[in-house]
């Protein structure tokens, strides 16, 4: 099967020379001078690996790889420029890009550069795939949760200080107090250290399910930085949102085993049931939807978590099924 690639660039020349140099290397290529359009194209479709222009009208490169680290993370990404330097070849990389090219480039050197950028990625979704464990014969898999057994700990050691103070326990209180709550013990835990930020933020994140405003605040506040620099930094990460997720999270994969077996069929169909777009929560906040590139389930594939169980073999049908299943439940739960 051909290799898909997508090329952004407002430059229809550059379009037209990466169009026939990469078809005659087998690749089905798709061009476009929009980034908007461009960011469009890989939640309908996914693309082995994407060429994007760094200075370009509205969007520039660099928010396009930023977007489509989140968007289509299994895509091997290339920056080209005709204005290369260190530092930008350095934040193009830092924001998710495989490799950088500068403008004018030979067809060896492009060709070279995209094959090496595949290679990489494919090295790292083995990586992942080879750091989850074995499958249960049923298909289905506990993920471990990061930072789980600390947030334990914590809120264990928050619950007993509140006790000895008469004090409601965590559970009681209203959720921006056992935030809070949650945030102070994370800082004392690594003592309040600037160099322990990413630390923190995972643990807070990991707590909550993301990093409100307040929890940043606070994190500022007390490390004595400003929100500004604790943004620049967890945005650097696609593991951190910023928005409070749904009570479930349903992960569709689209990596390129996923994707053969009908991975963009089941992503269509779950926006469909759920009306939502990959990287929103339904309205009733049930639901948060997220399109990834690899679960490391290649061979159940296509694959589908709904949270921590990965659910293989998946069928828009058996979908459907499993999302009214959770419906069910948070009913008998509310009622």
């Amino acid at each position: 099967m051909a290799r898909k690639m997508l090329v952004i660039d407002d430059d229809p020349t550059v379009l037209s020379s990466c169009q026939r140099i990469f078809e005659a290397e087998d690749y089905y290529v798709a061009t476009t001078t929009s980034p908007e359009e461009g960011l469009s194209l890989v939640l309908d479709t996914y693309f082995d690996v994407v060429l994007c222009d760094w200075m370009m009208p509205g969007l520039d490169g660099m928010d396009v790889i930023t977007r489509l680290d989140q968007t289509s993370p299994g895509s091997a990404v290339v920056m080209i420029s005709g204005y290369p330097s260190i530092e930008r070849a350095t934040e193009a990389m830092k924001r998710g890009a495989m490799d950088y090219v500068a403008k004018p480039f030979t067809p060896d050197e492009i060709i070279k550069a995209v094959n090496e950028a595949i290679q990489r990625k494919e090295d790292e979704e083995t990586k992942i795939i080879e750091r989850f464990g074995r499958l249960t014969k049923t298909g289905q898999i506990s993920l471990p949760s990061i930072d789980e057994k600390i947030l334990q700990a914590l809120s264990a050691a928050i619950d007993e200080r509140r006790r000895t103070e008469a004090q409601p326990s965590l559970e009681s209180l209203s959720e921006p107090e056992r935030l809070q709550e949650i945030t102070f013990a994370v800082l004392d835990k690594y003592e309040r250290d600037k160099n322990n930020l990413i630390a923190m933020l995972q643990a807070v994140h990991s707590y909550a399910g993301y990093l409100s405003y307040e929890a940043i605040g606070l994190i500022a506040r007390e490390l004595q930085i400003s929100e500004h620099d604790i943004f620049g930094t967890a945005s650097f990460y696609a593991q951190f949102k910023f928005e409070k997720p749904g009570k479930h999270l349903i992960r569709v994969c689209t990596g390129t085993a996923c994707f053969v077996g009908g991975g963009g069929v089941i992503l269509e169909a779950a926006k469909s049931r759920l009306s939502i777009v990959p990287g929103q929560t339904t309205e009733d906040g049930v639901f948060s939807l997220e399109r990834v590139a690899c679960l490391g389930c290649c061979a159940l594939a296509p694959v589908v978590t709904i949270d921590d169980e990965v659910y293989g073999q998946m069928s828009p049908a058996k979908l459907s099924r499993t999302v009214d299943k959770v419906y069910r439940t948070e009913s008998v739960k509310s009622a």
